[in-house]
């Protein structure tokens, strides 16, 4: 109707009629044809601020060691996800909170902790992720819900290193990267930290869908 069937046809269009027809991003295309420039150009996507492991418990959490063992797992996971793009974190949020669909008393709380210095280290964030939680812990209720976030993300080649512990941070990399490696080579949480280890508080994942994609022993065999 408008007879336009080319990219040239849509430059030489009226801006006006354009915008009429097409709204205000049909007439910036219009002038981005003509070589004005309307809509910005992302090379590159925004860094990222924060990253967080969170889950619902299989079944309710009552007792410390429980939650101990998750939040460390949260943020043995977490602090996974920073080494994979090279960022470290400067602070720490840990939080803990039971169901609304549950009967039986309500509680819900959070705590931050500072990283000092920034760290993409995981035994850092288990220290730092297991105190908050014993900070906000309660007795006497039935947690369904825990999570880690990492946040103040900075890329790691930019942390101001602390001289006394220089040492200490050296081994700790090497450490991080021979985990790394071998998870990556053997499968994940082929080597995971001992504070880690529980099932009580897992998710309950009995009716998950096959992984198709990422994992060979799922992949549907065709018999001829």
């Amino acid at each position: 109707m408008l007879g336009i069937k080319t990219a040239a046809d849509l430059r030489d269009m009226e801006p006006r009629r354009a915008r009429q027809v097409l709204t205000v991003v049909g007439e910036r295309i219009v002038y981005e044809l003509r070589g004005l420039s309307c809509l910005p150009l992302d090379l590159a996507p925004a860094p990222r601020k924060t990253t967080a492991v969170t889950r619902s418990f299989g079944q309710p959490v009552m007792e410390w060691e429980a939650m101990r063992e998750a939040v460390s797992a949260y943020a043995t996971r977490a602090t996974e996800k920073l080494r994979t793009e090279g960022l470290a974190a400067e602070a720490l949020q840990v939080f803990m909170h039971t169901s609304p669909f549950r009967p039986g008393p309500s509680y819900s709380n959070a705590c931050t902790v500072e990283l000092r210095p920034a760290t993409d280290d995981t035994f850092a964030t288990i220290a730092a992720a297991t105190a908050g939680a014993r900070r906000i812990w309660r007795d006497g209720f039935a947690y369904s819900k825990a999570g880690v976030i990492l946040a103040g993300l900075v890329p790691i080649a930019k942390v101001q290193p602390d001289l006394l512990n220089a040492a200490d941070r050296a081994r700790g990399a090497r450490l991080m990267a021979a985990m790394d490696a071998i998870n990556r080579t053997m499968g994940r949480d082929t080597l995971v930290p001992a504070s880690t280890v529980g099932r009580a508080w897992r998710m309950r994942q009995e009716q998950r869908s096959p992984s198709y994609t990422t994992e060979l022993a799922d992949v549907p065999v065709v018999r001829a």
